[in-house]
């Protein structure tokens, strides 16, 4: 399961949560059946099962079957909210997710090697990827401009990146 936000409080008298995203996307609430919560220090994540979802504030209002009343809902604020991995996956023609080309190769045009991606960031205009090279990592804004290719099949991001953007000897 993936973690994407934090029970922020209860919400009315019938066991409703206010879940806090933290991206502030919720395309994929729609198709969620399940939601797991799970306290900072702890491993375990508990499965709740989903009756309703709808857009509020930063984030949602979930109902949870086995969470009955207001008292139930109070008794799991501020634990994590972790959803499945498959809600991030993409159909031909969406807009991707970044966790979908994590561990890709980055090449340039001339199919040059240039790192791995690693994680993600942002630098609050854009998303950055992260890209290991040489030992080093190297942030990279993932823009329309740049990129030229996202192929699935051979796991690999083609972008055209301006000269010195992708500088590992300053990284």
């Amino acid at each position: 399961m993936k973690l994407v936000g934090k029970v922020r409080e209860a919400h009315g008298l019938k066991g409703d949560l206010y879940v806090l995203i933290f991206s502030g996307d919720i395309s994929w609430a729609k198709r969620m059946k399940s939601f797991g919560l799970k306290p900072k220090d702890s491993d375990e994540i508990r499965t709740f099962s989903v009756e309703r979802t709808k857009p509020f504030k930063k984030g949602l209002i979930v109902k949870a079957a086995e969470i009955a009343d207001r008292t139930a809902a109070e008794g799991v604020e501020h634990l994590e909210f972790f959803v499945d991995d498959d809600l991030f996956v993409s159909k031909p023609g969406e807009t991707i997710f970044l966790s979908e080309i994590k561990n890709f190769k980055l090449k340039d045009p001339e199919q040059k090697l240039l790192g791995e991606i690693v994680d993600f960031s942002s630098n609050g205009v854009q998303d950055l990827l992260v890209v290991e090279a040489a030992g080093k990592k190297v942030e990279v804004p993932f823009v329309d401009a740049f990129i030229k290719k996202i192929d699935f099949k051979h796991q690999t991001v083609v972008m055209d990146l301006p000269e010195g953007l992708f500088d590992i000897e300053n990284a």
